[in-house]
């Protein structure tokens, strides 16, 4: 029997007779602070009525931190952490996963990697010890090095014939300059040719630490044994970690909008200006605005402007992108050739409008309505409670912050709303990058 179908015929199981109960916890998740003996902290949401486990992790130091030329390290090694550790090889280590319905998957993006583990209850110190195993014994074995570089590779060759792929990064290096966040966080055949198994335990061994460390978990536990848990795992980590950090960076805009030539019937257009950190004071005035403007889906701005009224896109969205070390405000839409200059310069006069004029008393209730109300959606299993958990610790907000969104976001006025929208539009300045072959952009 394979891992899915096991694990989710006991899920299943389990999860009818307690779904009323499990739904209403979720609701209003209480947050403990957990102190191992070994100095580290972890959330705990306890929720007794499902017999799971759910754990993330996430340590500082993502492919931000891959050293020029090695773009896609952090991802490397992340991918190889549970293709064999200790004395298991690479089929032993998945066999040993899902004889016991265990799952355990590492990932990197810019800032962290992290890992997510889910376990019945009945197999959580099985679990803890294979995790171990992958953090602290990895093997890295010729095998897997061989097939993941060799999947990395056709990865990059498939990218190469996306329009979106190739925007994303062309946008990543104008915006971001020589700074890091302006390569690739994914191998290419020159970082692939350079990478081998000494850099990626090296770098294995620097992030992995406890000193760049949270956790958050949510399950069938109590704080005790979580404690005890996570010290014989997490615990055995180096004490400070070795990566280095990206420094502070404010994104570019350019005069112009600029065109990578793709033969495609329609265009890819990335759009973007410096934006608002996760710790700024007015973060939840730009999340409203940009709920307003282009955040909110077929209820934006931009969607009923753009596509409900001229039709002239087929997808057109905004969102606030905060990195540890600098922040920006972007947006995409799709649309034909001909099209991109008229749609370009609809959503240009949407940012100048709502800086201007603001935004109207029923956009503002609409706003806040869907945010507070959808809000409990993030929280619908385990595995999301232990997300929020990480994403909270990594933000700086209190235990108290499920609580208390609504009434952040119910605070914000309409004055708020344009002042914020004067701070980061007013000035009308933004990057775009086109893929396609575009008409109407002028010169």
């Amino acid at each position: 029997m394979t891992l899915m179908p096991r694990f989710l015929a006991i899920a299943c199981l389990v999860l009818t007779a307690a779904v009323a109960q499990h739904s209403a916890a979720l609701a209003a998740p209480k947050i403990e602070k957990v102190h191992t003996a070994s100095g580290i902290e972890v959330w705990l949401v306890r929720e007794p009525s499902i017999p799971m486990l759910a754990l993330q992790a996430a340590w500082r130091g993502g492919s931000a931190s891959d050293p020029a030329g090695e773009e896609g390290l952090a991802s490397l090694a992340m991918a190889l952490l549970t293709e064999g550790a200790g004395d298991l090889k690479s089929d032993d280590f998945q066999n040993a996963m899902r004889d016991k319905a265990i799952a355990i998957g590492f990932d990197a993006d810019r800032d962290y990697v992290t890992v997510d583990l889910t376990t019945l209850t009945d197999n959580r110190a099985r679990a803890f010890e294979l995790l171990k195993l992958a953090m602290t014994a990895p093997r890295f074995d010729d095998e897997p090095l061989a097939r993941v570089k060799a999947q990395a590779l056709v990865s990059y060759q498939r990218s190469r014939r996306s329009p979106g792929t190739l925007a994303g990064e062309r946008f990543a290096q104008l915006a971001w300059g020589g700074h890091p966040y302006g390569r690739r966080s994914s191998p290419s055949p020159d970082s692939l040719a350079k990478i081998d198994r000494p850099q990626i335990a090296a770098f294995t061994h620097a992030v992995l630490a406890r000193d760049n460390l949270v956790i958050g978990a949510v399950g069938d536990i109590e704080p005790g044994e979580l404690a005890a848990l996570v010290d014989a795992s997490f615990g055995a980590l180096p004490a400070h970690a070795g990566v280095t950090l990206p420094a502070p960076v404010t994104p570019k805009t350019a005069a112009q909008p600029v065109v990578i030539d793709f033969p495609n019937p329609q265009s890819q257009v990335l759009f973007g200006a410096p934006g608002i950190m996760r710790d700024d004071p007015d973060w939840y005035a730009a999340t409203v605005m940009n709920q307003i403007l282009g955040g909110g889906g077929m209820a934006s701005r931009l969607f009923e402007e753009v596509r409900e009224k001229r039709g002239l896109v087929y997808s057109v969205g905004t969102q606030l992108a905060p990195r540890k070390a600098g922040a920006l405000f972007a947006g995409s839409f799709a649309t034909t050739n001909a099209q991109v200059g008229q749609a370009l310069a609809l959503v240009r006069g949407e940012f100048a409008r709502i800086a201007k004029d603001g935004v109207s008393d029923a956009e503002l209730a609409d706003a806040k309505a869907y945010l507070t109300g959808s809000f409990p959606l993030r929280l619908t299993s385990d595995s999301a409670i232990a997300g929020m958990l990480v994403a909270m610790r990594i933000s700086g907000l209190a235990p108290d912050y499920i609580q208390a969104y609504p009434g952040l976001i119910n605070a914000i006025t309409g004055a708020d709303v344009q002042r914020v929208a004067q701070r980061l539009l007013g000035d009308g300045k933004l990057l775009v990058v086109v893929v396609g072959q575009p008409a109407g952009l002028g010169g």
